[in-house]
């Protein structure tokens, strides 16, 4: 498959699922290669291009991670990298394993929240803090001058009572639409369109086991 099959049908649908063999690559290639066809593959936080994603208990999580609110339970649906002056392009996820206890990923397309134009320009308008320790910044969730979405309750910060209305919108939306969701298999890969499509781990009831391990991809 090569780039224009590949990043043309995620930006159609929001997401690609396939596995490591049906795309010709290994586990150990696999997460680096595919992101190299949709782009420049950046580090992440930890510095490292493919990061290890496997659900941590509290107290013994990375204070910047989401990780450090919600332990092994359900993540909410956000933007990966919304801490980033422009989040990454696409996300690629690796299954190196489902865990014991298996929970799927949640997945939903922003324009499938059907906000009105009323909502769009509240969320247009209603400002958060950006934490990023000395780089942090002031955004809104959407914008017209700007192509992405950026929501993550973990270091947006809501200034004010229509940036906490906001983030509430959302979730509500989301809850009535209903998510999509990608149940892990060892070798399944997902792409993700990163800029218009909010994603986070299991249902409200979800607990993850540590065993359960994603590697992930950030395109540029």
């Amino acid at each position: 498959m090569n780039i224009n099959n590949l990043g043309d049908r995620v930006l159609r649908d929001g997401w690609f699922k396939s596995t490591v063999t049906a795309m010709g690559h290994d586990m150990h290639s696999a997460p680096e290669n595919i992101a190299q066809l949709l782009g420049n593959p950046i580090a992440g936080r930890s510095g490292q291009k493919i990061e290890p994603l496997i659900p941590t208990e509290q107290a013994k999580a990375n204070a910047k991670s989401l990780s450090v609110v919600h332990g092994l339970g359900a993540f909410p649906m956000h933007t990966d990298g919304a801490h980033r002056l422009q989040p990454p392009r696409f996300v690629v996820l690796v299954c190196a394993s489902p865990g014991t206890s298996p929970i799927p990923t949640t997945l939903i397309r922003f324009r499938d929240l059907q906000m009105s134009a009323s909502e769009r320009s509240r969320l247009e308008a209603a400002p958060f803090l950006v934490r990023n320790g000395r780089s942090s910044f002031y955004s809104t969730i959407c914008s017209r001058s700007r192509p992405f979405i950026r929501h993550d309750a973990g270091c947006m910060m809501p200034q004010g009572t229509e940036s906490e209305a906001s983030g509430k919108l959302i979730a509500q939306r989301a809850g009535e639409v209903g998510f999509t969701l990608v149940h892990w298999r060892t070798g399944d890969v997902l792409v993700i369109d990163n800029w218009t499509v909010l994603h986070g781990r299991g249902l409200r009831v979800s607990k993850a086991s540590s065993d359960r391990k994603l590697l992930r991809v950030s395109v540029q």
